[in-house]
């Protein structure tokens, strides 16, 4: 299923490490602070346990499912939003 994820952090180091963890499972930045991408079921809970060990007290991290019916009904205004398909996940 397509997951959009978004964070707000404090401090920049605890930033990067939440951008490495999207990025390890395969999101992919569309701005500063949000990505998205196709996980299942196990990789969105994974992805949770991973960001929960590292969290501090005063950030977050928002991952919503949107199902590809209302995925597919998107709509880009401004600058083209373009995903690379040669991305792939390292486990």
């Amino acid at each position: 299923m397509y997951m959009i994820a978004s964070f707000d952090c404090k401090f920049k180091t605890n930033k990067e490490n939440i951008e490495r963890i999207l990025q390890h499972y395969g999101l992919r930045k569309i701005q500063s602070s949000l990505y998205a991408g196709d996980l299942n079921n196990d990789e969105r809970k994974n992805l949770c346990e991973n960001i929960s060990k590292i969290i501090q007290e005063k950030d977050n991290v928002l991952i919503i499912p949107v199902c590809e019916s209302c995925y597919s009904k998107k709509e880009i205004c401004g600058r083209k939003i373009k995903f690379r398909d040669d991305l792939f996940r390292v486990y």
